[in-house]
């Protein structure tokens, strides 16, 4: 049960960034978005795992080649796609497109020599979560801000979801060897020097030319967004990743789309169709499935 309790929890947190970047987009950039969020997460991250005595991860030249991968696929790459994606259709929507997630790493696992079992139960499971899923994806799809937009930023939502996945199936060794404390706080260092020279290059810009007058709700949101959203979900998602496997991690994109889409209803009145709460009960069910076969497969291989 405290898997699942995290896996809840991690679902909450990562369900309502979607709602805190798309205000967060009104006045960064997608460069200074992405900088901005690991920016401040690293920072926390960095005090915490300094107060705990466990700052430094170590000097093997294989274990920083791991963390530079984490940061790239984990942290840069769909920050960035996120960014861009929140400038062109609705958190609702950025939200869905997450639940593709479980799909990438089950099919991708499979290949791997250290994947999880690719199970019937667990291919049921995903197949249950991702019909809800596509029950669900029908309302935003129709409400998303128009044209050939909104088909772009679910498609730059998809590849980091993409990116997600790859990362959390090579994230497993890092975070057993050095804990997920200093593995977390490590690639989000990593993140923020590799951003901050893009800025500091002039990529891009930082601010969003189109940015709202007040800064007030952006700031907030992206001060939320990076110290919950960012550090504590990646604590939590690196060791859940350490003790239950990447398969099972995953699982939370499966109802983070029903928190994003509720979410950005409730705050941006983005509209919500019947389908999405239809979609919920498939959506909940293919975790469960999936998750029950995910455990029994470590459970085999254990024994």
């Amino acid at each position: 049960m405290a898997a699942y309790a995290r896996l809840g929890a991690l679902s909450l947190l990562w369900g309502s960034s979607f709602l805190l970047i798309k205000i967060a987009a009104g006045l960064l950039a997608p460069l200074g978005f992405a900088l901005a969020r690991v920016g401040v997460a690293a920072a926390t991250l960095l005090l915490v795992a300094a107060a705990s005595g466990r700052l430094w991860p170590g000097s093997r030249p294989g274990l920083w080649a791991t963390l530079a991968g984490l940061s790239l696929l984990g942290q840069v790459a769909p920050f960035l796609l996120l960014g861009v994606a929140a400038r062109l259709t609705t958190s609702a929507d950025m939200a869905l497109m997450m639940g593709v997630a479980p799909i990438f790493v089950f099919v991708a696992g499979r290949f791997a020599p250290s994947g999880d079992r690719w199970t019937l139960l667990g291919a049921f499971g995903l197949a249950v979560g991702f019909a809800g899923l596509g029950l669900a994806l029908a309302a935003p799809a129709a409400a998303a801000a128009g044209g050939g937009s909104a088909i772009e930023g679910r498609a730059f939502a998809l590849a980091a979801a993409f990116c997600y996945a790859m990362s959390a199936l090579t994230s497993g060794p890092a975070t057993r060897e050095i804990g997920a404390v200093r593995a977390v706080a490590a690639s989000m260092t990593l993140s923020t020097l590799l951003l901050g020279l893009a800025a500091l290059a002039g990529a891009a810009p930082l601010a969003n030319p189109a940015a709202e007058s007040s800064p007030l709700a952006p700031l907030a949101a992206m001060a939320a967004l990076g110290v919950f959203n960012t550090a504590l979900a990646y604590f939590v998602y690196f060791r859940l990743i350490a003790s239950e496997g990447p398969t099972f991690a995953s699982l939370n994109n499966d109802v983070v789309p029903v928190v994003g889409v509720v979410g950005g209803a409730a705050a941006l009145g983005e509209s919500v169709a019947p389908t999405a709460w239809a979609g919920l009960a498939l959506v909940l069910s293919g975790v469960v499935l999936t998750g029950r076969a995910t455990r029994s497969g470590e459970g085999a291989r254990s024994r």
